[in-house]
């Protein structure tokens, strides 16, 4: 211990946290002594004692009239100690809680001669009991809105103490509650449940479990009950024994409300999810009915219910399908304006009847007397309104409510889907079966062109006529899957009888039996009457033809007996407006009828193999005719040459050589077989135009005059005029003229130059200047071959075409015989 006379009472009163002070008995409670401490709150002890700070002054406007209150009452009432809490507000503004235990020092007789306060600050202590407060109301609020209430069991009073939701043991107000075990579990527990939560509170106590949970159902208000969990936990002491139970029931009425509501919900999801499995597969219309009518009737929980469908020609709804008693008015109809039906019609939307009896449009009808309540939709394809579906009630009144509406709402809106989409089905299977068989058609179509066109190839192509023929019919049996196709012409008989001549057909003759081969020649008017008349009116036959045998061969793959039954086509053939024959085709089985462009090809086709037979048969009459016109026409050419001839011998020899080597020049030149026998006829005429000039200039000896010449010039223009009137396939006129032209357009008549020059005839002036310069004239002996060559060297490409005179002399190199030299 310190030495006394080293410690101050000052210093022990600085170090205190105890604020002394006293004074003289005053309401106004003055200060005459405070310890230096008082320094804490921020004051100084003089300025107390001095006045300068009043008492009152340092405390909170909110406790002073408080703590004066007190004061008074404690000094005149003559009480020896009081004690209360204040603030005091420091000059900075802090605010501390004091506690002040104030004495009142007295005289005998009881009045006050001084005051003594001990202030103690307790701000720490306010402010854990303010935190306090606030988290007990926190927590107040925070089990008011989780709907929790907290309680304990004490075994030793086998009672429990409960806070929060008071609504969670049977009691309607939040407040504390101590209610012995017995009470309450007479309150809450049913009689069945108590053996288990007597089991699991004996395992609690015991301290075997940590924890132990029950559903309990609690009365509320009137009959309604309230769902709690009621969740337990053992408390132990420090030595590990069990004191109490501590534990919460939580609320979940609106929890179970929700799953039950879910379930529901998901037990309508599996409903619709299985309808609407059920209707989006289905896609015949009329199944899908029957199926709507049986799941709408589920879902509405019924076992009555309908479908009619609109007629709008007739203005009726027809009931087409029905369930429980509606089931017996399947069939009927009724105006579209009447009943349910005709009010859906209107409104177009679901319609709800609750009282039917009571209905402004009920149908007056026994049968419906027991009918209570009614609900109908409407069903679309699309947009168009088509028909209603109505649920319907029997003897009781349903609770039709906002879930149930909903319901059939979206069941409704699933069928029009549904129904739009076997719509949609049935369409584009429909429209797959019309594509597909359209596909079929047009590749019908198409093999039979294709036959048609290279069956016209085979005809233009084939020498042999009956190969020919043969191979068209079996290309048209083969694309028009028939077992035969023959071709006949009408005839002539000796004695005028008209007869149908077998022209050809797809079997071979020489693979039949002579005794199994139809006649090769029919008498048309002893044919069946229906074909004949067909016939004669020019349209197609198709269907069993009787005496079918006589036109088709055994090789069609029938008897003589199922041949007289075979499916027959037949196609008459007109040519130049008259009746020329018909083609006939046969087919093991019946088969559709052909289309119109199918007709068309077949009718094609035959007129294809009648033109064909009938340009073979005029080919021959031409061929024989072509022949003698050739002769004559080669004959008549000669004659001409001969004809100059006879004024100029060697103008007859000369032109038949310039022909030759021209056309010889031509065709080393490739130009084609047609051009070069033109060449050969212009030059044999080239000098045709030589007749009209005097004989006596043609065969002159000696050189020719200028005005003699010019005579002779004028055989071009003279040929030309001859030439021009006759109808040559080549321009033999155009080169008799031009012959003497040149490239530089030096030549005559009128000077033409380079290609304005037939070629033709720049073919025939090299053929004429090699001829006339190796042949013998009257004026001149022969000039010889290699001046010839010398000559077209020379002018080529000025009088002469270069190509022409390469070709020229390449061919009198190869074949310098070629028109002989003299």
């Amino acid at each position: 211990m310190m030495p006394k006379d080293t410690v101050s009472l000052d210093q022990v009163f600085i170090s205190s946290p105890v604020v002394v002070l006293w004074g003289a008995p005053l309401e106004g409670r003055p200060v005459e002594f405070v310890t230096k401490n008082v320094s804490q709150f921020g004051y100084a002890a003089g300025d107390l004692m001095t006045g300068s700070v009043t008492f009152g002054a340092i405390l909170h406007e909110e406790d002073r009239e408080r703590c004066f209150a007190l004061f008074s009452d404690a000094l005149f009432g003559r009480e020896d100690e009081i004690r209360m809490e204040y603030r005091i507000v420091a000059p900075n503004g802090d605010v501390r809680w004091v506690e002040d235990r104030t004495v009142f020092h007295r005289e005998p007789a009881g009045e006050a001669v001084a005051y003594q306060s001990s202030l103690l600050d307790i701000t720490g202590r306010k402010l854990s009991e303010m935190r306090l407060r606030e988290a007990e109301v926190r927590l107040a609020r925070v089990l008011e809105a989780s709907k929790i209430s907290v309680w304990d069991y004490f075994p030793d009073k086998d009672a429990t103490f409960a806070t929060g939701r008071a609504i969670l043991y049977g009691d309607a107000e939040n407040e504390a509650l101590l209610v012995p075990r017995k009470a309450l579990w007479d309150k809450l527990v049913p009689p069945q449940l108590r053996p288990l939560l007597e089991e699991k509170l004996r395992q609690l106590l015991s301290g075997t479990v940590d924890s132990a949970e029950q559903e309990i159902d609690i009365p509320g208000p009137g009959d309604t009950k309230r769902r709690a969990v009621s969740k337990a936990f053992p408390v132990r002491d420090a030595q590990g024994n069990v004191v109490r139970i501590a534990g919460l029931n939580i609320d979940v009425t609106k929890l179970k409300e929700t799953e039950r509501r879910i379930a529901r919900q998901n037990k309508r999801l599996e409903l619709f999810h299985a309808t609407f499995l059920v209707l989006m597969e289905e896609t015949d219309t009329e199944k899908l009915l029957g199926r709507i009518l049986e799941k709408a009737t589920e879902l509405a929980r019924t076992e009555h219910g309908r479908i009619s469908l609109l007629d709008s020609e007739k203005n009726e709804f027809r009931l087409v399908l029905g369930r429980g008693f509606l089931k017996a008015m399947e069939g009927e109809t009724r105006p579209s304006d009447a009943g349910l039906a005709g009010e859906v019609l209107r409104q177009k939307k679901c319609v709800v009847i609750k009282e039917y009896p009571s209905f402004y449009g009920k149908i007056d009808d026994p049968r419906l007397l027991r009918l209570t309540t009614v609900i109908g939709m409407p069903l679309f394809q699309g947009d168009v309104f088509f028909g209603v579906l109505s649920v319907a009630y029997w003897d009781v009144f349903p609770e039709v409510d906002e879930e149930i509406l909903e319901d059939l709402d979206q069941f409704a809106g699933a069928v029009s889907i549904a129904l739009e989409n076997a719509r949609l089905y049935e369409s584009a299977r429909r429209e797959l079966k019309e594509r597909v068989f359209a596909g079929e058609r047009l590749r019908f179509h198409a093999r039979l062109v294709d036959a048609a066109a290279r069956a016209s190839g085979v005809l233009l192509s084939e020498e042999k006529r009956e190969d020919a023929l043969f191979c068209a019919l079996y290309l048209l049996a083969a694309a028009a899957n028939a077992c035969e196709a023959a071709l006949f012409r009408n005839s002539e008989g000796p004695d005028g009888t008209i007869l149908a001549n077998v022209v050809g057909r797809s079997t071979p003759e020489e693979a039949e039996e002579d005794s199994r081969r139809p006649p090769s020649s029919l008498v048309l008017k002893d044919m069946s009457p229906v074909l004949l008349s067909a016939l004669e009116k020019g349209i197609p036959f198709h269907g069993t033809l009787e005496g079918a045998e006589e036109l088709f061969s055994s090789m069609c793959g029938a008897s003589a007996c199922s041949r007289s039954s075979l499916d027959s086509v037949v196609i008459p053939v007109h040519l130049r407006g008259q009746f020329w024959g018909f083609l006939a085709l046969c087919f093991r089985e019946r088969r559709s009828a052909f289309e119109g462009d199918e007709l068309g090809v077949l009718r094609s086709f035959a007129c294809t193999l009648a033109a064909s037979v009938s340009r073979w048969e005029s080919e021959l009459e031409v061929s024989a005719g072509y022949e003698n016109l050739q002769k004559t026409f080669s004959d008549v050419i000669r004659t001409m040459g001969q004809i100059v001839g006879k004024k100029d011998p060697y103008t007859i020899e000369h032109q038949e050589r310039v022909g030759t080597l021209a056309s010889a020049i031509g065709a080393r030149m490739n130009l084609d077989a047609e051009r070069c026998d033109g060449l050969r006829i212009a030059g044999l005429v080239h000098d045709v135009g030589k007749i009209e000039i005097a004989g006596e200039i043609l065969n002159k000896p000696g050189r020719l005059s200028p005005i003699e010449f010019e005579l002779v010039k004028t055989h071009s223009q003279s040929g030309y005029e001859i030439l021009s009137g006759i109808d040559f396939p080549w321009p033999v006129a155009e080169i008799a003229l031009q012959h003497h032209e040149r490239l530089n357009g030096s030549g005559y008549p009128r000077g033409l130059k380079g290609n304005e020059i037939l070629l033709e005839a720049r073919i025939i002036a090299v053929a004429d200047v090699v001829e006339s310069m190796i042949s013998h004239r009257p004026y001149r002996p022969a000039l010889g071959m290699d001046a010839a060559r010398e000559e077209l060297k020379a002018r080529k490409g000025e009088f002469y075409d270069p190509e022409v005179v390469d070709a020229c002399l390449g061919l009198l190199e190869e074949r310098p015989d070629i028109i002989g030299a003299e």
